[in-house]
């Protein structure tokens, strides 16, 4: 028997949080079945990438820019010609990169997914123009998938629009992965220097969206409140120049980790105390769901998905209150000390294990299903 040929697309392959799902999708599934590509317009550096090339995984860049739609519709449609898919699924942000999905149905590929990950796009000066054109990508080409699904109600709204039916997907974890461990804790804690202070900890691209300037301007706060505190930044991006400097001119960078980007990410997360993510908008953040299922307090901006709190140690505040407040609310929170390591199952418990999401998913991967929302075995508990 012939293996069943899948496209997952996503725009731009680098460590961000598609990157992140579709290694937690990708890598508990049984591929004695499956021939599963990652087709992305530009392939970057990725800590994901060896991981899914264990398994199997085979990775296929289109024109290498960003920029050029018209040469990679181009070059994906000779792409689907050749391989003949039997499922496309395209992990997007935005309508008009929806254009794909138009030339898989004009190809003839039988299972056409559109999978929303974001509720808003990121500011820029010209995105005004971007939202007329994502609003039209959005009339033009949410017809042409069989099956539309996004991680939260919000990310469903803003890519399809109101009233559409759509199959909300959790962001799912190794839970297990993440399960809170204490020996590691400490290691971890006395190689960054962090024995005995409160570590306020954040993990994502360091990009306007995540709004880790906002962040720095707390922890200024939260060092008068007490002053062992540290502030741990893991990830790497395009601010992170920008973000030094504003911490040297803040005072803090002594205290500042910038740690970069880690393969061991629940390692960072068991040594912090307090998680905070200040994001301007999210579709639904995974490294919130992994913050979570290492037991630890989460402080998350108001603008974000309230289906992201899985457990009672989640709260939302307005980035208005301003960075006072929210460093206020970092102590009160802090003092949160209750059992780590049961978060795991908690987590698990609402939905979103990865191996539950990705035996759901495997089965319209397998055409046992279309993947819609009537016939969708599996239902997150959100």
């Amino acid at each position: 028997m012939s293996k069943r040929k899948i496209c997952c697309f996503c725009q731009h392959w680098a460590s961000g949080g598609i990157e992140s799902f579709l290694c937690n999708l990708l890598e508990p599934m049984d591929h004695s079945k499956l021939e599963v590509d990652i087709v992305s317009a530009k392939l970057e550096k990725s800590d994901f990438t060896a991981r899914l090339e264990a398994r199997g995984v085979r990775f296929i860049q289109l024109s290498g820019s960003l920029n050029d739609l018209s040469r990679n519709c181009r070059m994906f449609r000779g792409l689907l010609r050749r391989r003949r898919y039997d499922v496309v699924h395209l992990h997007l942000y935005q309508g008009v990169s929806m254009a794909y999905c138009r030339i898989a149905r004009q190809e003839g590929v039988p299972v056409r997914i559109i999978h929303s990950h974001n509720e808003a796009l990121r500011r820029s000066f010209l995105k005004p123009v971007k939202l007329l054109l994502h609003r039209w990508g959005r009339r033009c080409f949410t017809s042409d998938a069989t099956a539309l699904w996004a991680c939260s109600k919000a990310a469903a709204d803003f890519l399809f629009g109101p009233h559409k039916a759509v199959t909300l997907i959790p962001n799912g974890i190794d839970t297990n992965r993440f399960r809170f461990n204490d020996d590691i804790r400490q290691t971890m804690r006395k190689e960054l220097g962090l024995a005995d202070c409160l570590v306020l900890g954040t993990v994502g691209r360091l990009c306007s969206q995540k709004n880790q300037i906002f962040l720095l301007e707390v922890f200024v706060r939260l060092i008068q409140l007490r002053p062992d505190s540290r502030l741990l930044l893991v990830g790497d991006g395009k601010d992170r120049e920008m973000l030094e400097r504003r911490a040297a001119q803040l005072g803090i960078q002594a205290q500042t980790i910038f740690y970069g980007r880690s393969d061991e990410v629940e390692r960072m997360l068991w040594a912090m105390d307090v998680f905070a993510l200040p994001s301007l908008f999210e579709g639904l953040s995974v490294a919130a769901v992994e913050a979570q299922a290492a037991g630890l307090p989460v402080l998350c901006s108001s603008g974000l998905s309230r289906e992201v709190k899985l457990t009672e140690k989640t709260e939302f505040m307005s980035l208005e209150t301003g960075p006072r407040a929210w460093a206020d609310k970092i102590m009160k929170i802090s003092y949160c000390k209750t059992d780590r390591e049961r978060y795991a199952d908690a987590v698990s418990a609402a939905g979103f294990e990865a191996y539950a999401v990705a035996q759901s998913i495997s089965e319209t991967y397998l055409g046992r299903n279309d993947g819609t929302a009537n016939n969708f075995s599996y239902r997150p508990n959100l």
